[in-house]
């Protein structure tokens, strides 16, 4: 599939903001999966990004403003081609849990196994993925079943959390947004041993009515890494296996890894603040 995607981030202050620092994980990965064919950024007031490559290998622009401004625009027009990964008629049901013993000592999977900035491992958390777990050994279907119950158990609402919002406190509350739900998953995989990472990107909903929840939106999902069959992505916001309609602009341990837009500067608040993104399937 090919896909258009914009993105735009606007802020707006009551008066001059000065020493402006920005970091934009808004670019789409090329992996095996996805391919980006073209990439624009552009920035108000102009300026000229630098970009590098982060420890989670995602796309990372920076740029300053030290001079006085008022508004600043960030927007990214992407065009992304994806292909099929996952056979939805062969998931890889099979591989035990006692399998995941070694993984603790594995470089690439060790930090998506421990507590992060907004996931925790406790005895709490704990003891609710054991009762999900529910007897199972099976890795996939222990994963596959943690995103089917924040699904069924847990209230999509956009005003009752904030990027801040601690896994914790989502599980407490069973309330949130896809960030929320993402990073509970992650949680309760975490917490029986299983490689869980946090994903940033869009999907395109192909829904006739757009039903599906954070539509048209930056959208964050989880993967699982089922040994011998590499990352799996569940998205529990939509109780779907992550599929070509997904494209992925980074991963991480949790949302502070792979945040669209961070930054710091020297004034107010902002006065307004607007988010604007558009996913587009091309026809050629």
């Amino acid at each position: 599939m090919k896909f258009y995607l914009f993105h735009r981030t606007s802020y707006r202050y009551p008066s001059f903001v000065t020493q402006s620092y920005n970091e934009l994980r808004l670019h789409p990965l090329t992996n095996e999966w996805q391919k980006c064919t073209s990439s624009i950024l552009s920035i108000l007031p102009i300026c000229k990004p630098r970009s590098y490559l982060d420890l989670n290998g995602n796309i990372v622009h920076y740029f300053e403003l030290p001079e006085e401004h008022q508004k600043l625009v960030i927007e990214v027009r992407s065009v992304v081609e994806t292909a099929p990964r996952v056979d939805f008629q062969n998931f890889p049901y099979g591989v035990k849990l006692s399998n995941l013993a070694k993984m603790e000592g594995i470089p690439e999977c060790r930090d998506y196994l421990q507590t992060s900035a907004y996931v925790e491992i406790n005895p709490t958390v704990w003891r609710m993925a054991v009762d999900l777990q529910a007897g199972s050994t099976d890795v996939f279907q222990i994963a596959y079943q943690v995103m089917e119950f924040i699904y069924q158990n847990f209230e999509y609402s956009k005003s009752t959390t904030t990027v801040d919002t601690h896994a914790n406190e989502v599980l407490e509350m069973r309330r949130g947004v896809c960030q929320d739900f993402a990073h509970a998953a992650i949680a309760l995989c975490r917490c029986l041993g299983i490689p869980a990472r946090y994903v940033s990107g869009y999907f395109f909903d192909s829904t006739r009515d757009r039903s599906m929840r954070g539509s048209e939106a930056s959208h964050a999902w989880i993967e699982v890494l089922v040994s011998g069959h590499g990352w799996y992505g569940l998205d529990p916001t939509n109780n779907r296996v992550v599929d070509e309609t997904y494209v992925i602009l980074g991963t991480g341990r949790d949302y502070r890894d792979v945040a669209p837009v961070t930054g710091s500067y020297y004034g107010p608040r902002p006065s307004e603040f607007d988010i604007t993104v558009k996913v587009k399937k091309c026809d050629d």
